[in-house]
């Protein structure tokens, strides 16, 4: 399965295997060559304000033997370059080689309740960034105004309305600053697809 075909939820605090020209090439650019580099093993997890990242726990050869990456230092790839690269979850790893790492990275990434449980929302899927799961594409509608779209990092909830910052400009004034908190809902549009706005 290519990465851009799976949920983030699926692969969200997961070990898997990335392997693909693309995932050699970031491997290689990093001073990480090794004799029959097939793929790379991962920790997969989401920065909020980075989006979907990957850090090497380990390196793939082709006779099936693996290279351990350094506990001192850190490999990241984003999920951009990755997008078409094949993935799969690795269940059967044991754990506890990388159980520092893991522990040290879902320590530094950890976010507030509210935040995480917007990554459960499957309802606003449909604006989610597909590399910044916490990103959403919000409408705003406000009298004598087209409606209009930009980015939204969210920040939380505060009961019945998520909360956000903006991120883009906007061509119509509308009155809102960037990095402006806005609170924000979901809408059901004329061919009945769901989209996040922001009443004004």
């Amino acid at each position: 399965m290519k990465l851009h075909e799976i949920n983030f939820r699926e692969i969200d605090q997961q070990i898997v295997r990335i392997q693909g020209n693309e995932v050699l090439k970031q491997l290689h650019s990093m001073n990480l060559d090794a004799q029959g580099l097939t793929a790379g093993m991962f920790y997969c997890y989401i920065d909020h304000e980075k989006g979907l990242t990957f850090e090497l726990l380990a390196l793939e050869l082709e006779n099936g033997n693996f290279l351990i990456a350094p506990k001192e230092y850190s490999y990241k790839l984003r999920c951009r370059p990755l997008l078409d690269e094949e993935i799969m979850i690795l269940k059967d790893v044991n754990t506890e080689v990388f159980k520092e790492k893991i522990e040290a990275i879902d320590e530094t990434y950890k976010v507030s309740e509210d935040i995480l449980k917007t990554r459960y929302i499957k309802e606003i899927d449909d604006s989610r960034h597909s590399e910044y799961p916490d990103d959403v594409r919000v409408f705003l509608l406000k009298k004598d105004k087209d409606p209009e779209a930009c980015w939204v990092r969210i920040t939380g909830t505060n009961g019945r309305k998520l909360t956000g910052k903006i991120l883009t400009k906007t061509m119509q004034d509308f009155d809102l600053e960037l990095e402006e908190i806005i609170e924000f809902g979901t809408m059901a549009m004329e061919d009945n697809s769901i989209s996040c706005v922001c009443i004004l």
